[in-house]
């Protein structure tokens, strides 16, 4: 095969494959790619469970409160542990949530970053050229 006849066949390889692949199915793939790693993190600190279980006690650290409520000094004994452990439970959880909310909205402003610079790559390409050869 000559030389003109593959410069006469890159044009159409490159509408048949190169342009259905860069923008329809590495974009999918891209897409794909970060709602896997979306979904791992959401795994890993389950941000639904965490906001389900914000006001629950620390490691499920409770006291029973006295049967005889006559006895006030056990009684504010069991609500001071418990208090305590939901404080500690709540502070824990939203320390938890902060960073399980910044790692989502870090992996999601990679992920935009990078599909639109996929997107725009080809003009980039096309303006650096044109800026380099005039």
């Amino acid at each position: 095969m000559g030389m003109l006849q593959i410069v006469w066949l890159l044009p159409g390889l490159c509408v048949r494959s190169l342009l259905p692949w860069y923008f329809y199915e590495e974009p999918k793939r891209i897409v794909k790619a970060y709602l896997a790693y979306a979904g791992a993190f959401l795994e890993v600190i389950s941000i639904p469970f965490l906001l389900w279980t914000l006001l629950s006690p620390w490691k499920s650290i409770t006291d029973e409160y006295p049967t005889n409520k006559l006895n006030v000094g056990e009684l504010l004994q069991s609500l001071t542990l418990n208090i305590t452990s939901r404080v500690i439970g709540f502070l824990f959880r939203i320390v938890a949530l902060a960073i399980g909310i910044s790692i989502q909205l870090v992996l999601l402003a990679f992920f935009v970053a990078y599909f639109v610079l996929w997107l725009l790559y080809p003009a980039i390409l096309v303006m650096g050229i044109s800026y380099l050869a005039g």
